[in-house]
This record gives structure tokens, sequence and C-alpha cells, in this order.
């Protein structure tokens, strides 16, 4: 099995729907995903913000969120994989990300142990 790739954040972008799809090729699943978000987050998220190859890999492809996820914006600032390595650990930042995202918090603190 890959071994999984991990977000700033703590998400797991191996196991990410827009991540698998875009992987894959596969433009009716990007869609898809597209549809759900919008849905999901009640606003309108275009098939090309879904488009990723993971925000810590340097591709050129990313969600549309990666442009303004302060979260991503602090670990590359710092050097760091993820917020597992981090001192900080826990942060405002964090924690109100992990809020909507309790798995996220699962996965770095798994990190850390």
């Amino acid at each position: 099995m890959a071994e999984k790739l991990i977000a700033a954040c703590g998400l797991v972008c191996s196991e990410c729907d827009a991540f698998v799809a875009t992987q894959a090729g596969d433009v009716a699943a990007i869609d898809r995903v597209a549809a759900q978000w919008s849905e999901q987050f009640q606003t309108e998220i275009p098939p090309e913000s879904v488009r990723c190859d993971g925000c810590m890999t340097g591709g050129e492809r990313a969600c549309g969120h990666v442009g303004e996820c302060e979260i991503r914006a602090c670990v590359v600032a710092r050097g760091f994989a993820n917020c597992a390595v981090c001192d900080d650990f826990g942060c405002e930042k964090l924690e109100g990300f992990c809020q909507m995202a309790p798995d996220a918090r699962a996965t770095l603190e798994s990190l850390r142990a």
C-alpha cells in the first residue's frame, strides 16, 4: 500500500475524493466532488477548484482554498511538513480547523506519538 500523503493541517490527501479523482484523471468524479462540496459548504465550488495534487507537494494543482489557508502558510513559513512537528501544536488556527475536521487532529496526534 502506498504511503499516506498528509496535508499541513492533518487531512489525509491520499484518501480525499478530490485528490483521488484528480490522480485518476476522472473528470466525472471531479464534477461530482465539486457539486457535493458546493452543497455541503453552501457555496459555489467549480470543478477546477477541486483538482488537487496535495497542498504540500509543490504540484501545479491544489484545491482552490490553498492560497488562503493560514495553516498551510504557517507550516510552509516554518519549514515543516505539517502541524504535527510544531512546538505550538494546538494553536488557535489549528484548533478552529479541527473543530470542523476532527479526523485531521487524530492524524496529527498519531504522527506526534
